[in-house]
């Protein structure tokens, strides 16, 4: 009978329910799609990388002997070591495409996953080509293309398609933030196709037996290998740090995005809990009375949450990870080259999914356990409003006395229903938030472009210079295209007792690389010291005046350079200098790079250089991240209305039936139905107004500390939203809100007079 009972209720009140799976099932959805597509980029590629065994070591040098390589395979700790040669070479082809080539001995370390085509065997003369670049330049397996380095020139088929651990995130410079497919990859071949005075081998790869032996075994290559420039742990390289950096910025948006959006739905939630078991006031008292026990009539109402918020929570995880999870996934993975990258629902997701209901049939709990403290008699009666003179006395004093009769019955109906009031407040509140977050996530990364692009970069084109560039070669390009050059150098900065690797930028481009302060303002280097990032300075805790001992990797000399200013930059947290000043202190400058505003557009290449970039495809390529950030912009927007209708339309109808008695009470005095419209919908806008105007300061704080803390220590950008986004996402909640009113208004010609007017006799 129960059970016929509880069907019959919800299909009553329909509607309620409704409203009850939605918020449950959208909350859930949000929580569990965001964190699947975070859970699967760390499980896709903790398999790649232990799969394909990706190396823990990276060592630079001069070139790798023989001999030495036999040293570093027999000192303790070493697993195996590979060495390899890495150039930038170009793929002969219309447009001409560049192409970083790894010459390798074998394959046991950093192995190659192949996607279509043969294994690498050493003794095959083809290439194995990156997967991504081959999909976007339309080659295939069998397909034959010819490279070019300097006078070397290879012609091969292309053997198998392939992705590598340490080629997860490829980009052709510290220039380029999201890769370029289509104009650059890798390729591996053989090592057997170098010409013997080439067989220079500048890297070498290291397996170590266990992970705690690490750093033992870079000490011991740092001190006995004599070619030894540096070693770096793969951490630290630049594919696995950014890799890890996107799934750290993740983890902040399942924290706040989904946490967000689990809390505007949950609010809503157990007001509607509480509202449908108060509801059923009278039907508990009868159950009382017909003698059913305090135990199994709870049981009954637990089971109204119980059954709904269940269902919701099972088909909002599996639809969260086959939506969100799936569409994010798609978005990282034309970004990560890591095969197989599918989204994973863990036990975190469960977890929260099962505290949902369990928060939803504990309200349910307390609000029927409070019902049942009563006798039957007095749960049989309607419950009487409590009303607080003195509080709504305040209608009729000073201003409010003075306000019309729509303004003081809306007043009061907030002040005798607070919690419903902030129940609403809070949930508009938190849909404002989300739309202005989402479009100034957007517009922050627009004005990130702009620092980057218009502002710091005054140059057309980036001239990245061979290692093997001449001095007649370089003379040649300074008289061409001018003598603005800077150089980069790798280098180790001391900090107490420890050493940590960084970069100096030595510029001698005048005003065609730029330099901004915290404001963003221009301003010109001294010649008496170095600049640090204001980041950097704050992580490492530099003040003005400080001296900073470093040194070149490759070279004993230790430098102690004084701090004289901080300047901003947008995605390198590093020293800068003038030319002048590292002259000064013994620097020797050897320029890497030349800028120029020539126009080189229909120049495939010149003798000394080994890349040319042109700004404008720096920003295309930088174009793509902002396209997949209005996805993401999309996705939050509609799930953020979305809920701001259902909590609205829920609140609504609500508050409609908590106020048909007065509603009906002032059709029998003679209010007309669209005067008591208006009363109604007057109030909604009342409490949208205010959630907007808490909603879009706390959006720009929300959107604020996703880009301090989610973004990794390389980035330095805050929160930048435009006027339009505020006015767009306040007009959003507005007009939501309105149209939502507009709709339950219309129940005011539906009032049953005498059920309404007879029920609280």
């Amino acid at each position: 009978m129960l059970r016929k009972k509880m069907f019959r209720d919800i299909r009553q009140n329909l509607s309620q329910f409704i409203t009850i799976f939605l918020m449950v099932w959208l909350g859930v959805l949000a929580y569990a799609g965001i964190r699947s597509y975070m859970d699967g980029m760390t499980t896709t590629a903790e398999v790649f990388y232990r799969e394909n065994n990706l190396q823990d070591l990276n060592a630079v040098g001069t070139g790798f002997t023989d001999e030495e390589m036999t040293e570093i395979r027999a000192m303790d700790g070493v697993k195996a070591a590979e060495r390899k040669l890495t150039l930038l070479a170009t793929m002969v082809s219309e447009k001409d495409l560049t192409l970083q080539v790894n010459f390798i001995e074998s394959n046991e370390i950093a192995q190659l996953y192949v996607f279509e085509g043969a294994e690498f065997d050493a003794d095959n003369d083809g290439i194995w080509l990156d997967r991504f670049y081959a999909q976007n330049n339309d080659l295939k397996v069998g397909d034959t293309i010819t490279l070019k380095y300097g006078d070397l020139e290879l012609t091969r088929e292309i053997a198998a398609l392939v992705n590598v651990p340490d080629h997860v995130y490829d980009i052709k410079d510290e220039s380029a933030i999201f890769p370029d497919h289509k104009d650059y990859g890798f390729c591996y071949l053989s090592a057997k196709e170098l010409p013997e005075t080439m067989r220079v081998f500048s890297t070498c790869m290291i397996d170590v037996e266990e992970k705690k032996q690490v750093a033992e075994v870079k000490t011991a290559i740092e001190e006995q290998i004599e070619s030894v420039i540096v070693v770096t742990k793969a951490e630290d390289s630049t594919s696995y740090a950014v890799y890890q950096g996107e799934v750290e910025e993740g983890e902040t948006y399942v924290g706040v995005f989904s946490g967000l959006f689990l809390f505007i739905a949950m609010l809503s939630v157990v007001t509607t809990m509480t509202r449908v078991v108060k509801k059923q006031r009278i039907q508990i008292g009868t159950l009382k009375a017909l003698g059913f026990s305090k135990k199994k009539i709870t049981r009954h109402y637990v089971g109204y949450g119980f059954w709904i918020s269940l269902a919701a929570a099972i088909t909002g995880l599996i639809a969260g990870a086959l939506i969100i999870g799936n569409l994010f996934m798609s978005m990282e993975m034309a970004v990560f080259q890591i095969p197989n990258g599918a989204p994973a629902v863990k036990v975190k997701s469960l977890v929260v999914a099962a505290c949902v209901v369990l928060i939803v049939c504990l309200v349910t709990w307390l609000t029927c356990r409070k019902e049942l403290k009563e006798s039957p008699a007095e749960t049989l009666r309607t419950k009487k409003i409590k009303v607080n003179k003195e509080t709504l006395a305040i209608t009729t004093k000073g201003v409010f006395g003075k306000l019309g009769f729509a303004s003081k019955w809306n007043l009061r109906d907030i002040l005798r229903n607070k919690l419903r009031t902030f129940m609403g407040v809070a949930g508009i509140t938190g849909c404002c938030l989300l739309l202005v977050c989402a479009l100034g996530m957007y517009d922050s990364i627009q004005s990130f472009i702009g620092w980057q692009f218009d502002d710091l970069y005054n140059f057309e084109y980036k001239l990245s210079l061979d290692a093997a560039c001449t001095e007649e070669e370089y003379n040649q390009l300074t008289a061409d295209y001018g003598t603005a050059s800077s150089m980069m150098l790798g280098i180790e900065v001391e900090q107490g007792n420890e050493k940590e690797a960084n970069t100096a930028f030595v510029t001698d481009a005048g005003d065609y690389v730029r330099v901004t302060d915290h404001d963003r303002e221009f301003i010109t280097m001294k010649d008496d010291g170095v600049y640090i990032t204001e980041k950097l300075a704050k992580l490492e805790g530099y003040e003005l005046g400080d001296t900073v001992r470093w040194h070149v990797f490759g070279s004993d000399t230790w430098y102690e350079s004084e701090i004289v200013g901080f300047d901003r930059d947008p995605q390198n947290q590093n020293l800068k200098m003038t030319r002048k000043y590292a002259e000064s202190i013994g620097v020797i400058y050897q320029p890497d790079t030349l800028y120029t505003n020539a126009d080189l557009s229909e120049v495939k290449a010149l003798a000394g250089v080994e890349l040319i970039q042109n700004v404008e495809t720096l920003k295309t390529g930088m174009q793509s991240m902002v396209s997949a950030m209005t996805t993401m912009v999309v996705l939050i927007s509609v799930v953020a209305a979305v809920l701001g209708c259902v909590i609205i339309y829920n609140l609504g109808i609500l508050s409609f039936t908590e106020k048909q008695y007065q509603f009906a009470t002032l059709k029998v005095l003679g209010f007309a139905e669209k005067r008591i419209r208006k009363i109604y919908v007057l109030q909604n806008n009342w409490l949208t107004i205010v959630s907007a105007i808490l909603g879009a300061p706390l959006g720009y704080l929300m959107t604020n500390f996703i880009f301090t803390m989610a973004l990794s220590d390389a980035y330095d950008f805050s929160a930048d939203i435009g006027v339009l986004s505020y006015v767009l996402a306040i007009a959003g909640t507005f007009v939501v809100s309105l149209a939502m009113s507009k709709g339950l208004a219309k129940k005011v010609r539906k009032i049953d007079m005498v059920t309404s007017l007879k029920g609280n006799e």
